[in-house]
């Protein structure tokens, strides 16, 4: 997965980030208070609890990484992805919202998150630092493949767009051809 999808991902991510440790609070709450009857080996429930803190403090790190990305941007840039991941607005309300065109609302996201990207590959944090941290979160890999399934969907729809405009241009210069030979054998008779 590439820069821009990892970034996509972090921000996808962000909301549910606090919720998750809190979560991991609980269950290591319950391994440890279940461990009073535990009849197995202690150091079993211990790993698992070590474990859930490896997570934790990876969740944390996540939600600290987009903190200072987003703090990093301008203003406008900063404001576009949080309505669009944090807030999960559509970009068609977004542009309603900000009193814009779409196409300026896809243009800056596209720059606020390039610079959300550049941000986190100046601090160390590049595709392959993100994928070794995270890509075997099941948290993190759902939304990979969320954000994976989109892409290729916009990329197929992208790909009818340029085709159809392509049919179209075929079907005006067929058409603009028979035109003038129809011309040309009406002056000639």
């Amino acid at each position: 997965m590439n820069q821009e999808m990892w970034s996509k991902c972090l921000l996808s991510a962000y909301k549910v980030l606090p919720t998750l440790a809190k979560s991991i609070d609980r269950r290591n709450m319950n391994e440890a208070l279940g461990s009073f009857s535990y009849q197995g080996n202690t150091m079993d429930v211990v790993n698992a609890i070590l474990d859930n803190n490896k997570r934790k403090e990876a969740l944390i790190n996540a939600k600290v990484i987009v903190d200072d990305a987003l703090a990093s941007l301008k203003p406008t840039y900063r404001k576009i992805l949080e309505l669009k991941y944090l807030e999960r607005i559509k970009c068609e309300e977004i542009a309603k919202m900000e009193g814009m065109s779409i196409r300026n609302v896809f243009r800056r996201q596209a720059l606020a998150l390039a610079g959300f990207s550049k941000f986190c590959i100046l601090k160390g944090y590049d595709c392959e630092w993100l994928e070794k941290r995270y890509s075997k979160d099941p948290f993190f890999s759902k939304i990979k493949d969320r954000i994976t399934a989109q892409s290729d969907k916009n990329a197929m729809m992208s790909d009818l767009s340029k085709r159809k405009k392509q049919i179209k241009a075929a079907v005006v210069q067929i058409l603009g051809g028979m035109q003038g030979a129809s011309q040309t054998a009406v002056a000639e008779s």
